[in-house]
């Protein structure tokens, strides 16, 4: 598994890739920090498209209903920045992946700023 970022729309020149492993072998701890720094964990930053979601639970053997699903949810880029902003400057961070994961997001998410592109985390299994 592996945590990344879609943004609501591209910027142009914008590379969005990251390897998202190490937040996601992590992320108990991570939203354990968070918590305790005073900022929103990261994966409530998660959201994903309700047909796309319906879709891989069909898939797998699991009935869902038209209602059953959450919307998709964007959110802003600063209010991310924050999380992995005092996420990085924290111990959780020495953890293998977190902080090139953490610098990778940081990337990404202060050119979503600069371009006022909300996003939103996903997973990939």
């Amino acid at each position: 598994m592996a945590y990344f970022i879609v943004l609501e729309r591209k910027i142009r020149g914008l590379d969005t890739g990251m390897d998202g492993k190490g937040l996601s072998l992590n992320i108990g701890a991570l939203d354990e920090a968070a918590r305790q720094l005073g900022v929103r964990p990261l994966s409530e930053f998660y959201s994903g498209d309700p047909d796309e979601m319906a879709d891989f639970l069909e898939s797998e053997g699991v009935e869902t209903g038209e209602d059953d699903l959450p919307p998709l949810e964007n959110f802003e880029a600063q209010e991310g920045l924050e999380t992995v902003r005092a996420l990085a400057a924290d111990e959780v961070s020495q953890a293998e992946g977190v902080a090139e994961d953490l610098r990778e997001c940081d990337r990404i998410l202060t050119s979503a700023a600069a371009h006022g592109v909300t996003w939103h985390f996903e997973i990939d299994i």
